[in-house]
């Protein structure tokens, strides 16, 4: 990432929506990440709230929720009002939460704290790389729910990128380029990244590469964004090397500091993004001497967006009607 990182603050009531909503929303001009006031996730979402929620996560692609108590049940059950969710892409291993979750902490199945060259460890590493979360699957994802337990004094911020305000700054010439190009996603590629290559038989045979497109076109907005991230090592029709460059240098591009958002975690916030246009990464912390536990939903997405090599027409065939179901 180049320069330093932008933290998010909403200091100023003037960045109140003017829309009559169920709650209050804070964001910010550039409309990417914004704070929401006035909602008990713990609790059934009405109606009402849950439109008004889609709308606003449609619009800032990053929602942040302080104050919250969920227990796995109510996390669980809050995530589904949004869709189904994904589960484990782990096969053949002891976990410490349900299957429906990803365990983005420090411990070992049993509680424990992993140490530093553990499998686990080393596996969990690859999230410090930016990413959108399982863009390996030929289903990829839509929203994610990352609530915080026990956080760590230092270090441990989580921070996004907006693909949309990215793909909004390249230059026409490289938009031409890139546009229609796919490129393959693996679960093994980001994980090859760190070193763990310790793959089951029944991973590598649950998620095989997969061709996803570089540019989407979200089916709630119509807008364009990039869509990239650690999961991709290739481009389609390219020579290895050259397309392996041309996605680290729309990497290096997206997350520049003007596209970048951080957050520092307190216990009981619980952030949602939208996958389809926003990468993110977890920043190091100390992880052998303090616990970070923290745990994420996953809502599945809509449907393939690469049928027989090339990209469909999101906005057509994933509209937003799809979204209040």
């Amino acid at each position: 990432m180049v320069g330093s990182t932008i933290r998010v603050t909403f200091e100023e009531p003037s960045h109140l929506l003017d829309k009559t909503m169920a709650f209050k929303i804070f964001t910010n001009e550039d409309k990417f990440f914004a704070e929401i006031f006035g909602v008990d996730l713990s609790t059934s979402l009405s109606s009402t709230e849950k439109a008004d929620l889609l709308e606003a996560a449609h619009e800032n692609a990053v929602l942040l929720f302080r104050n919250q108590n969920l227990n796995e049940e109510q996390h669980l059950n809050m995530s589904r009002q949004f869709g189904g969710l994904e589960t484990t892409i782990q096969r053949g291993r002891k976990r410490r939460v349900k299957p429906e979750f990803a365990d983005i902490s420090n411990l070992d199945w049993d509680g424990t704290m992993l140490e530093s060259d553990s499998g686990r460890a080393i596996y969990s590493s690859a999230n410090q790389l930016w990413h959108s979360d399982a863009s390996f699957r030929a289903n990829p994802p839509k929203f994610s729910f990352l609530y915080a337990e026990e956080v760590v004094e230092s270090g441990g911020e989580t921070e996004f990128c907006d693909e949309r305000a990215a793909w909004d700054a390249l230059d026409p010439d490289m938009k031409e380029k890139i546009d229609g190009l796919v490129a393959w996603h693996s679960l093994m590629e980001s994980r090859r990244r760190t070193g763990f290559l310790e793959f089951t038989d029944g991973e590598r045979e649950a998620f095989p590469s997969v061709l996803q497109p570089i540019v989407r076109t979200h089916p709630a907005t119509g807008r364009k964004n990039l869509f990239l991230g650690a999961h991709a090592s290739h481009i389609e029709n390219l020579e290895r090397a050259d397309g392996a460059r041309l996605l680290d240098d729309l990497v290096e591009f997206a997350t520049q500091e003007c596209f970048v958002r951080s957050h520092t975690w307190s216990v009981g916030d619980l952030i949602m993004w939208d996958n389809r246009c926003v990468l993110h990464r977890g920043r190091p912390f100390n992880a052998t001497m303090e616990r970070r536990v923290m745990r994420r939903t996953t809502i599945s997405g809509d449907g393939p967006i690469v049928v027989n090599g090339r990209p469909i027409n999101e906005l057509v065939s994933h509209g937003a009607l799809n979204e209040l179901i």
